[in-house]
């Protein structure tokens, strides 16, 4: 075990550049490979509960708990009879950009210990970190946090947790596992739940919901199935897909919110909400990571991935499957990760960086953000803030800066090249396994 805790944190500390990879079957349990995976939960999780924190937009403080997650075999009732479509309703209207506010992210407490069971805090400036859900001892870990395409609703996944916790990894996988949505005030306060989804008995991971463009509905994976619950009713809605690799499991929402991409080995299948069933496109490399909907839904952007899960390239393909074009690449860093479509959807934005290792050992690794439009013009690289990897890249909800996660805090930097980064948590939160939860809450007037 003691070797197994070595090997991971040596690869994390690659991530932030620390040291260089250890070996490709490590790299396959990092959250490193694309933004469309909310990292590899079946060993993260298992290390250790989660605790969604909200961190105003200017500074976070957490204290947060957690717990080692147990398979447990209590009972969990089923939701009504599943459908095969969907109604699909129109975006969400906006005459107005959205301001930024509230961000959640999945954490760990800095000083994990034994552990308790993983809650939601609720954290603004100046303040401290205050619980708005679980109290000690409920035994349920939230994760994957997403607020609502108007900002008033935050959607998670969550699971039992048994026994106390410790920093060592417990049974895998999980059972009890469900998808939750509560609406959040201007305060940050929580309602009860007002949605809530259990999944099949037979274990698995926690479930990482995604909002459809409406706001209706919330997708998430579970298995060989796409799952897609009304955010008010929890009827739910099962595609059939084909499962992908733990930490592959991508899906994306076009931007009308009448079909779903799906992550599949070698392809992606691409889903009708109206049930009128699926195309398949195939792409280059492994399995598809990242994936995200350029404008007018015409193209898909994917990063080309080998088959332990590392980017080899960012690429566009058309929703026919016609036109499947690699981005341009002009440098030395042949690493791509975290691919993630800016709100107009013109632009993409990206992690690039070396492997860190080569022939005669491990070496401290360079890396860079870029971003360009997604016809691969007018190319932009953003430096790193020093001391911070990045995990979970996603941009603002205004599209003025992008917003990521590292082992080491929360970090958003401006698009506009010459603005100084923006620091929201450093040293008070334990991201290490969650870091790429990330979520900007869009404000409007």
């Amino acid at each position: 075990m003691n070797d197994l805790r070595k090997d991971i944190n040596a690869a994390f500390a690659r991530q932030q550049g620390q040291l260089g990879d250890v070996s490709s079957a490590s790299n396959r349990m990092l959250a490193v490979a694309t933004g469309g995976r909310r990292g590899n939960r079946h060993l993260r999780t298992a290390f250790a509960g989660v605790a969604v924190v909200l961190v105003a937009a200017s500074v976070v403080g957490a204290s947060v708990v957690i717990r080692t997650l147990y398979q447990t075999n209590g009972t969990t009732s089923h939701p009504s009879p599943h459908s095969k479509s969907i109604v699909v309703y129109p975006p969400l209207s906006q005459t107005t950009l959205p301001a930024n506010g509230l961000i959640a992210v999945s954490a760990n407490p800095m000083n994990v210990g034994g552990g308790e069971v993983g809650d939601i805090y609720l954290v603004r400036e100046g303040a401290a970190a205050r619980r708005i859900i679980g109290f000690d001892g409920d035994g349920v870990a939230q994760a994957c946090p997403q607020f609502s395409p108007d900002g008033t609703r935050l959607a998670y996944g969550e699971a039992r947790a048994s026994g106390p916790g410790a920093d060592v990894q417990g049974e895998w996988p999980v059972s009890n596992r469900a998808v939750v949505v509560v609406r959040v005030n201007n305060h940050g306060d929580p309602s009860p739940p007002i949605m809530r989804v259990t999944l099949p008995t037979d274990p698995g991971h926690i479930p990482c919901p995604k909002w459809s463009p409406s706001g209706r509905h919330v997708a998430f994976r579970v298995g060989s199935e796409l799952w897609v619950a009304d955010a008010a009713s929890g009827k739910t809605a099962v595609f059939p897909v084909i499962e992908a690799p733990w930490g592959q499991q991508g899906f994306a929402w076009s931007r009308d919110g009448s079909l779903i991409a799906v992550s599949e080995p070698r392809h992606v299948r691409v889903v009708r909400m109206d049930g009128a069933g699926s195309t398949l496109i195939a792409v280059n490399g492994a399995t598809p990571g990242s994936l995200g909907w350029t404008a007018g839904d015409t193209r898909i952007v994917y990063i080309i991935t080998d088959e332990p899960g590392d980017g080899l390239a960012v690429a566009v393909v058309g929703v026919r499957g016609d036109n499947n074009t690699k981005l341009p690449d002009r440098t030395s860093l042949h690493r791509f990760y975290y691919a993630v479509i800016s709100p107009d959807g013109t632009r993409v934005a990206y992690l690039q960086r070396t492997n860190g290792c080569v022939p005669a050992g491990c070496i401290p690794e360079p890396a860079q953000l870029v971003i360009m439009g997604t016809d691969g013009s007018n190319r932009i690289e953003l430096p790193i803030p020093p001391g911070f990897g990045v995990f979970g890249l996603q941009w603002s909800p205004d599209g003025k800066r992008l917003l990521f996660g590292s082992i080491d805090g929360v970090v958003s930097i401006a698009v506009a090249p010459g603005s100084p980064a923006v620091v929201y948590s450093s040293g008070d939160l334990n991201l290490e396994w969650s870091g790429s939860e990330v979520t900007w809450q869009p404000v409007f007037p």
